[in-house]
C-alpha cells in the first residue's frame, strides 16, 4: 500500500480503512468517473484517458476527482497495463486518501425505516436545575452539522447561537458521537395537518478526530445510497 501526502486542511478528511479506501475505487470505476492525474511536480495534468510515457516513468503522480465529492490519492508507482478493451493505469492499493465535500456540505437525507436519533442534554423546562434529555429525530446530516424536524413548541434551550455539549448521535451501523453542538438556523415548516413544526439545524463544534471519522462515514454510506437510488431510477 501506498502513504499520501495531503495538505494540512485536508487531513480531518483522510480515510485511513483498506475496506473503506477499495469501496471508494470501486465506485469510482462503477460510476466510470473523471479522474484527474498530476505529475512532474504539477506541470503535467491530464485526465486518466490519456496515455502518457512521462506518467508512467513518474514517481509521485496525485489522483483527483474534483467534481462532487473531491476524492484524492497519491500513488509513487504507476504502470500500464493492457486489457481487452484497451490500456489502462495499474497502482497499488492507496494507504489512505481523501476523501472532500465541499464546504457548503451537501445534505443527505436520513433514512424514515432506520432514524438517526439526537439524545441533547438540556436543563429540565420544570426543574432548570435538573437535566433532562431531548430527543430528536434527524432529517439530514451533512459533513458539516445536522438538521432536525421538531414539533413545537421549542424547547427553550434551543435558540440559535445556543452552544449544546454531550450531544450523543447514533448513526446506523456506524456509531455514537459524543459531541458539541450549535443551534444554527431554525425554519417554520408549513404541514398539511396544521401542527406547526421547525426544522433547526445544527453545527458540529470542534468534533474530535473519532467524532469525525463516524461522521464521514454515515455521510458516505447515505451518499452511496442516494447514488445507487438515482441510478436504480434512471
Amino acid at each position: 500500500m501506498e502513504h499520501a501526502a495531503f495538505v494540512h486542511n485536508e487531513e480531518q478528511y483522510i480515510v485511513h480503512n483498506p475496506k473503506e479506501v477499495t469501496q471508494i475505487l470501486n465506485d469510482l470505476v462503477k460510476h466510470k468517473s473523471m479522474i484527474k492525474v498530476s505529475f512532474n511536480h504539477g506541470a503535467d495534468v491530464y485526465l486518466t484517458s490519456i496515455f502518457n510515457r512521462r506518467l508512467l516513468a513518474s514517481n509521485h503522480v496525485v489522483f483527483i476527482k474534483e467534481d462532487g465529492v473531491k476524492i484524492k490519492w497519491t500513488s509513487t508507482h504507476v504502470a500500464g497495463v493492457d486489457l481487452k478493451d484497451g490500456k489502462a493505469i495499474k497502482i497499488s492499493l492507496p494507504k489512505d486518501m481523501v476523501r472532500l465535500q465541499r464546504r457548503d456540505f451537501y445534505r443527505f437525507a436520513t433514512p424514515v425505516a432506520n432514524p438517526v436519533i439526537c439524545r441533547i442534554p438540556v436543563p429540565d423546562v420544570l426543574n432548570p436545575e435538573e437535566e433532562a434529555i431531548l430527543e430528536l429525530t434527524l432529517v439530514d446530516v451533512s459533513l458539516g452539522g445536522i438538521g432536525a424536524l421538531v414539533t413545537a413548541p421549542l424547547n427553550p434551550a434551543l435558540v440559535i447561537g445556543q452552544a449544546l455539549s454531550g450531544c450523543k448521535i447514533g448513526f446506523p451501523d456506524v456509531g455514537e458521537t459524543n459531541l458539541s453542538l450549535m443551534v444554527k438556523n431554525i425554519t417554520e415548516i408549513h404541514i398539511q395537518d396544521a401542527v406547526t413544526k421547525y426544522r433547526v439545524g445544527f453545527q458540529y463544534v470542534e468534533p474530535s478526530r473519532g467524532n469525525e471519522g463516524l461522521i464521514n462515514r454515515y455521510v458516505y454510506i447515505l451518499e452511496r445510497q442516494a447514488i445507487a437510488l438515482a441510478h436504480g431510477a434512471a
